[in-house]
């Protein structure tokens, strides 16, 4: 009786060895076909290099993806569009020994000055009466912008519309905000401000915009004529 079970065990074992030969040998055959691969970035000089998020940089650097892995390259460069790509190691995509990542101008900066006159507050000194500075205010404000959203002469506040200008990367909003700082003497503090978010958003969405340090050329005269006029 003992020789019979053992005797069943025994095919059955053999049963599924010859089922389940061929599912191992293509998983082994699979994976070893996988191997680490070296890969060599080059980028343009000045550029920044991250590696899943890490700083690299260099113009040049070997990255190594691992089998059945992602290695996630970000080149950065000022005036630059940033550029990122995933390198995908598996026996679906075929990855390169080497890869020149150019990065493509960004019309957003190109188009902009870098300003401390940005966010941030400017006294307007004036020896003109309050109607009169009032008065000259307006007209400075409306040659750059179309809309004055808020206006309250009483308390000295004026705030102009958004005005929003697309580019290929990036979507800027610039709006100036005017108040009194002191009335003896009559003291006014301008700020521009201007803030950068992703490409093809709506002005509307704040918590997408985040503060710039640059400011496009066309506010680029607003402030120094605030500043020159008033003060005359």
């Amino acid at each position: 009786m003992k020789q019979f079970y053992n005797g069943i065990l025994t095919r059955n074992f053999l049963f599924l060895f010859v089922l389940l030969a061929p599912v191992f040998c293509f998983s082994t055959t699979s994976f070893a076909k996988v191997k680490t691969k070296k890969i060599t970035i080059s980028v343009e000089t000045g550029a920044k290099i991250y590696v899943n998020g890490t700083l690299i940089g260099g113009s040049t650097t070997d990255i190594k993806v691992l089998a059945y892995s992602t290695t996630n390259v970000k080149v950065e460069k000022a005036g630059f569009i940033t550029e990122e790509r995933n390198y995908i190691n598996d026996d679906k995509h075929t990855l390169p020994n080497s890869d020149f990542i150019k990065l493509e101008p960004d019309d957003a900066y190109e188009n902009s000055f870098m300003a401390d006159i940005a966010n941030r507050d400017i006294d307007i000194k004036t020896n003109l009466k309050e109607d009169d500075a009032w008065k000259l205010i307006n007209r400075v404000i409306t040659n750059s912008f179309d809309i004055i959203q808020v206006t309250d002469k009483a308390t000295g506040y004026m705030c102009t519309a958004w005005v929003v200008k697309n580019f290929k990367a990036a979507t800027i909003r610039t709006r100036l905000i005017i108040k009194t700082g002191s009335s003896d003497p009559l003291v006014y503090k301008a700020k521009l401000v201007s803030e950068r978010g992703p490409a093809g958003i709506s002005a509307t969405q704040d918590e997408n915009f985040k503060p710039w340090d640059r400011v496009l050329r066309t506010f680029e005269n607003v402030v120094p004529d605030l500043q020159s006029r008033l003060g005359k």
